[in-house]
């Protein structure tokens, strides 16, 4: 019975088309700033930390089983403020695709498809950091959860339209020991519990060689002062194609982003003393591919101060996080080249930041090496 058993369960194996296999990404930083720390001109978890730096090793293994099973583990090492070594499970989910009526369904750990940049790896970032409305309004790793999501797209004849709903809870994060009232503000203001995200997104190919991507967000949940986060977005993309569909070419994209976020909260020590505080944000960018193997970026990001608030004893008003305003222009400059039969770069970066505390500028140098497959499960 045993080896009756034993040899369905191989038959079964055989009829299907199973692949496991691995992608290895490594960026490393060479940089520097006019700033105290880098600290003042990051935000992301993943941005640059130090004059040198493993910005980022990421692990991944990737599981396809014909076309309607597939599953991603990626686990990213890096080197945090203090030159430590740091590891951190980004994503290990399941996902069953060419369910009918055009569902698919992922469930575990995943960056959550809500704007641009957050369901984007760092290997995958168009810039050095991240956006920075990303962190902003986001979180400090963007926002990923332990959940399930459900997507449902709609193929036309040069269009598409897919709806995306997760539900999950934000995992918790390690603290540092000594946290200022700042830093502990904005970290209440993040989601922190249950959160629910949407995502539409609506493509259409004019022709083959322009293509348009317009998304609209939304999120919900709670924060850390045990009250509600809300969060919506729009984002917007155009991309021409000198070689349409094919692959070579010069090409050009060209987008946008905003970001508005309510946040409301209660004194710890006076539950009378309570309010919402409101927060915007946007970004534009282009990026031009002008030669076979090089790309020039420039981005511009603007984040406004909060407004709201609540009036407390003597006139004064407490918000739920302290933010100020701040400008930041980037130019970038990739060179990208074929090493280990995979595509990787070496990219050059100049950033300007503007606040009401003053100007900093830093400028960095990235190297980018990619290993495996670029086919990575999404």
């Amino acid at each position: 019975m045993k080896s009756l058993t034993f040899l369905a369960l191989s038959s079964s194996l055989a009829l299907a088309d199973i692949e496991i296999y691995p992608t290895l990404h490594f960026n490393g930083i060479i940089g520097d700033t006019s700033a105290d720390s880098f600290g003042d001109v990051g935000g992301h978890g993943h941005d640059p930390n130090n004059e040198v730096a493993l910005q980022g090793l990421d692990v991944g293994y990737n599981l396809r089983v014909d076309d309607w099973l597939s599953g991603f583990v990626n686990v990213i090492v890096f080197t945090d403020e203090d030159r430590e070594l740091d590891v951190e499970l980004e994503e290990a989910f399941g996902k069953l695709s060419s369910i009918p009526g055009g569902f698919e369904i992922r469930g575990g750990r995943f960056l959550n498809r809500i704007g641009l940049q957050n369901s984007i790896h760092l290997h995958g970032w168009d810039f050095v950091n991240a956006n920075l409305s990303t962190s902003q309004f986001l979180g400090e790793e963007g926002l990923f959860t332990d959940g399930v999501e459900l997507t449902w797209q709609r193929d036309f004849d040069r269009s598409f339209l897919a709806l995306t709903a997760a539900y999950g809870n934000v995992p918790e994060h390690e603290e540092e020991e000594e946290e200022g009232e700042e830093e502990e503000s904005a970290e209440n203001a993040l989601f922190s519990d249950e959160v629910v995200t949407v995502r539409a997104l609506f493509g259409y190919n004019h022709s083959d060689f322009h293509q348009h991507r317009l998304g609209l967000n939304g999120a919900w949940g709670d924060n850390g002062f045990g009250r509600d986060t809300q969060l919506h977005s729009i984002d917007y993309t155009y991309t021409w194609r000198e070689n349409g569909l094919n692959p070579g070419g010069r090409s050009f994209t060209v987008g946008a982003e905003f970001f508005n976020r309510d946040v409301e909260f209660v004194h710890p020590d006076n539950s009378n003393n309570r309010g919402s505080t409101s927060q915007n944000g946007y970004m534009v960018f282009t990026n031009y591919r002008f030669a076979e193997d090089w790309i020039a970026g420039l981005r511009y990001e603007h984040i406004q101060g909060r407004s709201g608030g609540a009036e407390i004893v003597g006139g004064d008003t407490e918000f739920a996080f302290t933010s100020e305003e701040r400008d930041r222009l980037t130019v970038a400059l990739t060179h990208q080249f074929e090493f280990e039969d995979s595509l990787s770069y070496v990219r050059l970066q100049y950033s300007h930041d503007q606040t009401d505390a003053g100007d900093d500028d830093s400028i960095f140098l990235q190297f980018g090496f990619n290993f495996g497959r670029a086919d990575e499960v999404r």
